[in-house]
């Protein structure tokens, strides 16, 4: 396959095995214990069901603070082809995969590679949900209400370059990465209100030690300290998600990423 030709979208998914108990797929699943399974419809992407009713997803956006109670999940990465057909998809929460290269192998035939995730009840009406695809919050309504008028996702429009994406600073867990600019995260928090345009999504736990904050390996972890070397070692979890710009502030300056189910500014160094 044209690797050229393959539109890889605005995340690496970096999975991690069990970090002291605690991986990234316990984290999901601690979650989304409560939320219904969404399925895609392999025959076409713009289309996947909620409690046994078929949904279109339309073209149509919400922002951020346009989003109502958090109701369901496709948690898919899906490899699709030019007419819109899913030639392979990888759940989040079980991939053995560390880039999206790895993914473009397995379905040389696809033309896309789009990730789905969350799906959201709409703010006070029933009319509509809204799906988290790509980094945008896009309207679905059930297949037959659809009306003529209504413009329908075109999953052909996703393609982000992952060409200066953000990464944890392999030297600095507290840290993240951006083409050279290297990010604080701090203790201030933002609220949802205040976050502006959707930038980026790590999906990464990461544990560190306290003092030096360096991640620990997977090595690490799992070796037995029989000589007491690592006696009162600190060790922190931290579980990345996605990043926002804050509104009145240049994201060159400060962005906000999620840490553990909050808001955190990040600021540039």
């Amino acid at each position: 396959m044209n690797k050229k030709r393959i539109m890889f979208v605005l995340f690496a998914f970096i999975v991690c095995a069990a970090f002291a108990g605690c991986s990234l797929q316990d984290k999901i699943k601690e979650y989304s214990s409560d939320k219904e399974q969404c399925y895609l419809d392999t025959e076409n992407v713009t289309r996947f069901s909620y409690k046994g009713n078929n949904y279109t997803i339309l073209a149509d956006t919400v922002s951020n603070g346009g989003l109502g109670e958090w109701i369901g999940y496709i948690r898919q990465l899906a490899a699709i082809d030019e007419k819109g057909k899913i030639l392979l998809q990888e759940n989040v929460e079980t991939a053995t995969f560390h880039s999206l290269a790895d993914l473009a192998e397995k379905a040389p035939e696809a033309a896309y590679i789009i990730p789905f995730l969350n799906v959201y009840a709409a703010p006070n009406a029933d009319a509509y949900l809204i799906v988290d695809i790509n980094g945008g919050y896009h309207k679905a309504v059930i297949s037959e209400n659809v009306k003529d008028n209504d413009m329908v996702f075109d999953f052909k429009k996703t393609e982000k370059s992952i060409n200066g994406s953000f990464e944890v600073n392999p030297e600095n867990a507290t840290q993240l990465l951006c083409g050279g600019t290297i990010y604080q995260v701090t203790s201030d928090m933002v609220s949802d209100d205040e976050l502006g345009s959707y930038i980026d999504i790590l999906a990464e736990s990461v544990t560190f030690d306290t003092e030096t904050k360096i991640p620990l390996s997977k090595e690490d972890l799992s070796k037995i300290d029989w000589y007491g070397e690592n006696a009162g070692q600190g060790r922190e979890n931290w579980f990345y998600t996605d990043i926002y710009e804050i509104y009145g502030t240049d994201k060159a300056e400060a962005v906000a990423v999620n840490v553990n189910d909050n808001y955190y500014i990040a600021k540039r160094q």
